[in-house]
């Protein structure tokens, strides 16, 4: 579990840096990409499956930008914590474990293929 939200974090670290190195960023395109990647997954999740787990991973991207700070020891800490969070935290607004431990899976799934060369990004992410 704790793997899956680091490897999360390094994803939202990745597309961050793509896009800076692109040129301005651009909140409504990203979020648009994201939407048509949950749609494109096997997932078959609703707009509004969709829209919640857009939201949890936005809560915790901004907790996760005031760890930077920290030292490595106290990240990974913080992590291992924040991991369990969001877990539960997706489990809640899914209504369903089942579903958010597939979430967590396809998260860990596109973050594998972005370390691996950028497989991951949703068309038109270049």
């Amino acid at each position: 579990m704790k793997k899956v939200f680091v490897l999360l974090a390094i994803c939202v670290a990745a597309i961050t840096s793509a896009n800076a190195q692109g040129g301005g960023f651009d909140p409504a395109a990203m979020k648009e990409r994201q939407i048509k990647m949950w749609k494109e997954s096997d997932l078959k999740l609703t707009d509004v499956q969709i829209d919640s787990v857009l939201a949890v991973q936005g809560e915790f991207m901004q907790a996760r930008r005031g760890m930077r700070d920290l030292s490595q020891e106290e990240r990974q800490a913080k992590m291992k914590e924040m991991n369990e969070a969001m877990a539960k935290r997706l489990t809640s607004a899914l209504k369903d474990e089942a579903l958010a431990k597939k979430v967590i899976a396809y998260q860990q799934e596109q973050q594998a293929k972005m370390r691996q060369g950028g497989g991951g990004r949703p068309a038109g992410n270049k």
